[in-house]
């Protein structure tokens, strides 16, 4: 007899008959997912989430399975196929407990396909020494959110430093550059230097990714929260335009790179199961990050500057008042903020009186020697490459002009003042 239509089948149908959009489709595909896998067609369930593009979850519960399913048929060729495929010694406690009751079975006729899977339940044993390390980024996570809801001088979405004596080191974009960032920490010295302060940006997406797709900035943006960690209250992390992205989970294309995609993809490498886990943590301290810090003496530090229609709708009282309960997709003009690129004079000057500042100290635009000066009150840094440059100003100093602040610029590598750039800036 027949078998009757498939929900995938049928799923498939409306889509193509309603024309729905990408997201709506999704929709439609998860609810024949949940059908087809509840009435026994796994191999049915597969290949919509395939087709739909699910995620992950989707893929190794199907995958799960169908496996089980073959292993009871004594299929074990195929099963094994199934579970390399779909990479089940990483697929989360249910995955990895169907691998360890396969490759504990005993059948002359096929102990040897047996045994090789009984090698993916013993890789799957070794991958939950990678969950704890899950369990201790998200830990660390946890601790440096709760250091900074806990500092006296974060007031909603702003830092205000303290009076006295003391400097502060700003470094530009760093994009996954953790050797800038180490080389950075190094100099800081932070220990020996308890009146410094150090402020850090825009982590999130390498410039550079690996041969396989993945982008391990993440390796990166933990080392900026151990810092956090080590030293409370010396240092800042903040929001940037592609944290902004990754929080309210928007896709962000540059140069035909989908580059959250490439950032999951090193997250799963780096964490396998728990990566979500791990990506919802940082999600959620994303979600106060400071968008704007004010230095006693005049320097407004921000990923970026608003282009001139959103200037009247930020203020002190805005960031460190009005913006502090709600949450970003409600706050445009923190997303003019981070995104905003105008450099002209007319809006330099309205948006230090609106401010209350002398300069602006940004990063956001790419520079090939590492700083650029827009006009008297913006001084761009940018921290990502070779030519890496980090401000350390004194908090007690006025700087009437971004000419000025720039007399404070350093390089992280000295020796690389006439180097090229290597890769592609973001």
């Amino acid at each position: 007899m027949r078998r009757s239509a498939s929900e995938y089948e049928q799923a498939k149908s409306i889509i193509k008959r309603m024309r729905l959009n990408k997201e709506q489709a999704k929709d439609v595909a998860r609810r024949a997912y949940e059908s087809d896998l509840k009435n026994g067609r796994p191999d049915i369930a597969l290949k919509c989430a395939k087709e739909y593009d699910l995620s992950d979850a989707y893929l190794t519960r199907a995958a799960t399975v169908l496996f089980m399913e073959l292993i009871n048929r004594r299929n074990y060729p195929k099963a094994l196929e199934i579970a390399r495929s779909y990479n089940l010694a990483h697929g989360g406690k249910q995955a990895q407990r169907a691998l360890a009751k396969a490759g504990a079975l005993k059948d002359a006729e096929a102990q040897g396909v047996i045994d090789e899977i009984g090698g993916l339940a013993r890789a799957a044993s070794s991958a939950r020494l990678e969950v704890s390390q899950a369990d201790q980024a998200i830990d660390l996570i946890h601790k440096a959110k709760l250091i900074r809801d806990g500092d006296p001088h974060v007031k909603g979405r702003a830092v205000f430093l303290p009076e006295g004596p003391g400097d502060v080191w700003l470094a530009g974009d760093l994009h996954g550059n953790v050797n800038n960032l180490k080389r950075l920490a190094q100099l800081a010295d932070l220990s020996n230097n308890p009146q410094r302060t150090l402020v850090l940006q825009e982590i999130v997406h390498a410039r550079l990714i690996t041969a396989d797709n993945r982008d391990l900035s993440f390796v990166a943006i933990m080392e900026a929260i151990k810092l956090m960690v080590a030293h409370p209250g010396q240092v800042y992390y903040m929001l940037g335009n592609h944290d902004l992205a990754l929080n309210l989970r928007r896709e962000l294309v540059k140069g035909g790179k989908f580059l959250n995609r490439y950032l999951f993809r090193g997250m799963a490498y780096m964490y396998r199961g728990r990566y979500e886990d791990v990506l919802e943590a940082y999600r959620e301290f994303i979600g106060d990050m400071p968008a704007a810090i004010f230095s006693p003496n005049g320097v407004f530090m921000s990923h970026s500057t608003p282009k001139r229609a959103f200037i009247p709708t930020l203020s002190r009282s805005y960031l460190s008042e009005t913006a502090a309960e709600q949450p970003f997709n409600k706050l445009k003009p923190i997303v003019a903020l981070v995104n905003g690129r105008e450099y002209t004079d007319e809006a330099a000057e309205e948006f230090a009186d609106r401010l209350e500042c002398d300069v602006m100290l940004c990063g956001h635009t790419p520079t090939s020697h590492g700083f650029t000066v827009k006009n008297k009150r913006h001084l761009i840094v940018d921290s990502q490459h070779p030519k890496a440059r980090y401000v350390a100003f004194d908090k007690q100093q006025r700087y009437e002009t971004s000419e000025a602040l720039a007399e404070e610029l350093n390089t992280l590598y000295p020796d690389s003042a006439e180097r090229e750039i290597e890769g592609e800036l973001l």
